[in-house]
């Protein structure tokens, strides 16, 4: 940032908000610090004090501003066609945060009801597992989903496999993964045959 410009608004926040996707990624969550936020959004630490009184706040205000919204996803005639577009629609905001909200999650540890845990689970696992379930209802209910896998178990399969990935493989989902997830273990899972 040249001397004497200053950012203010949603440009400064825009800047915040990518520093903190980067940092996640380049340091991790337990080494992520405010300073170094601030430092690679050339800001001073006092503007992000002003706004976030913790790296937590700031990290989960950053993954709602880059997150897409998975309830915008359209239903489809077919099962596979569904679990194609919904699980499209995770792969799109596991990419967004660049795997660092996985990260996030995994630095947290244990505590389901930190900060970051529960705003994942309100903003993706939830809404995400409430539409891959309704999926395979309408699933069943066309004869193309055998009805004994119409669980909310089963629909956590998919979205598990991926963090799974995440986790121990790459931080990135591709679109071949989310393919195979579908075609080799999902299918075969719901097929009535």
């Amino acid at each position: 940032m040249s001397p004497g410009i200053r950012r203010r608004g949603s440009e400064l926040e825009s800047a915040i908000f990518t520093a903190v996707i980067g940092q996640l990624e380049a340091v991790g969550y337990r080494k992520f610090t405010m300073e170094g936020v601030a430092a690679a959004a050339q800001t001073g630490k006092a503007a992000l004090y002003r706004r976030w009184d913790s790296k937590e706040e700031l990290i989960r205000d950053a993954f709602l501003h880059v997150l897409p919204s998975p309830g915008d996803v359209p239903a489809h005639e077919d099962i596979r066609s569904d679990l194609v577009e919904i699980l499209g629609s995770y792969r799109d905001m596991i990419n967004a945060t660049h795997g660092t909200m996985i990260e996030a999650i995994k630095g947290e540890g244990s505590d389901t009801t930190g900060l970051l845990h529960t705003t994942i689970k309100e903003h993706v696992s939830e809404p995400l597992k409430e539409l891959l379930y309704q999926a395979i209802l309408r699933g069943v209910e066309r004869g193309d989903v055998r009805p004994a896998a119409g669980t909310r178990d089963v629909a956590m399969v998919g979205p598990a496999m991926f963090t799974y990935s995440c986790m121990t493989i790459r931080p990135d989902i591709t679109e071949e993964y989310v393919t195979m997830v579908v075609d080799e273990i999902l299918m075969p899972l719901l097929s009535p045959r």
